[in-house]
């Protein structure tokens, strides 16, 4: 098994993982991404308490890898601190260097998303569920 079927395994079951939540029901931010070049579209609802993400659920109509960030979403943030208002920045300069290491500051199991630096068209598939949750803390609209 090489590196990248390991990479894809992951990936493929962070999205399995995913496919099978729900939408929580107790929230009081939310945000919404759509991709209108491919058509994936991003659902986030966060409970957040006391700058705590106490509950979250991402919910995707798209692709596996919008899917397996969704999934990686909601692994990283429930019942956890909110993410810095740098994290989407941070997150998207990383994915836009094919030689930059994965910074200090971002969660290390976002490197499951290392093989897909060299497809610049999919990126977007895979920041929207991190992007809708660093707006929906920033967002009121329940």
């Amino acid at each position: 098994m090489n590196d990248l079927s390991i990479y894809q395994e992951k990936i493929l079951s962070l999205a399995a993982e995913n496919k099978k939540s729900n939408a929580i029901e107790d929230y009081n931010r939310s945000f919404e991404v759509k991709n209108p070049m491919c058509g994936d579209e991003v659902k986030v609802r966060l409970k957040l308490i006391n700058n705590q993400i106490e509950n979250i659920s991402a919910i995707v109509r798209g692709c596996a890898l919008c899917e397996a960030s969704a999934g990686l979403v909601v692994k990283l943030f429930k019942n956890n601190k909110m993410p810095s208002e740098k994290f989407s920045e941070e997150f998207q300069s990383w994915l836009n260097s094919s030689d930059q290491e994965m910074p200090k500051t971002l969660p290390i199991e976002m490197d499951v998303f290392k093989p897909i630096r060299e497809i610049k068209n999919r990126h977007k598939c895979i920041t929207m569920p991190f992007e809708a949750t660093v707006k929906s803390v920033k967002r009121m609209d329940k």
